[in-house]
């Protein structure tokens, strides 16, 4: 993260080498189904035992197929993100890119919103800070890049200054209307 008066820039990187890293382990249900597949085989079907079935198609089946699909699809279609915000010229530009797609959308920065702020000495489940952000369109941006409390804090009351500062600036551009 990055910031100066007039300009904040978060930067939320995947490299390749972690989508490589994870690309093994989407084949994680393989053991587990020919393990399921083989022992059913052996099964007495006259008198199949119900319960025993209900619990090894959940736990040799669907759960790691699931899993599986998971990791999936983080490893290929998990975004970057880099998010700039600039008090200057009131926009917001938000990059996501992963393999397959890179998108690049630009808001108002007056139409941003702080979504929600997660702080340690609020709740004792959380294990760090983290600062939603949430665009004019419903995009949801999670902040996390923070130490303690106090830095969420400060980002928060910079983005804050930040957005009224171009609700500022565009309600001096719209005339008033005659009444």
């Amino acid at each position: 993260m990055a910031s100066d008066d007039h300009r904040l820039r978060y930067e939320r990187k995947f490299p390749l080498w972690i989508r490589l890293f994870l690309l093994p382990w989407s084949l994680f249900c393989i053991p587990f189904i020919h393990f399921y597949v083989g022992n059913a085989r052996l099964i007495d079907w006259a008198d199949p035992p119900i319960f025993g079935g209900i619990v090894a198609t959940f736990g040799f089946l669907i759960l790691p197929l699931g899993f599986s699909g998971m990791i999936l699809w983080f490893a290929l279609f998990g975004d970057a993100v880099d998010l700039t915000l600039d008090a200057r010229s009131g926009k917001v530009t938000l990059q996501r890119r992963s393999l397959f797609r890179n998108r690049s959308t630009r808001y108002s920065l007056a139409g941003l919103q702080i979504y929600k702020v997660e702080l340690e000495a609020d709740h004792p489940v959380y294990d760090a800070a983290i600062v939603t952000l949430r665009m004019p369109d419903g995009v949801k941006v999670r902040i996390g890049a923070f130490f303690r409390d106090e830095e969420a804090v400060a980002l928060v009351d910079k983005i804050g200054k930040f957005i009224a500062a171009a609700t500022a600036k565009s309600d001096s551009r719209v005339p008033a209307s005659p009444r």
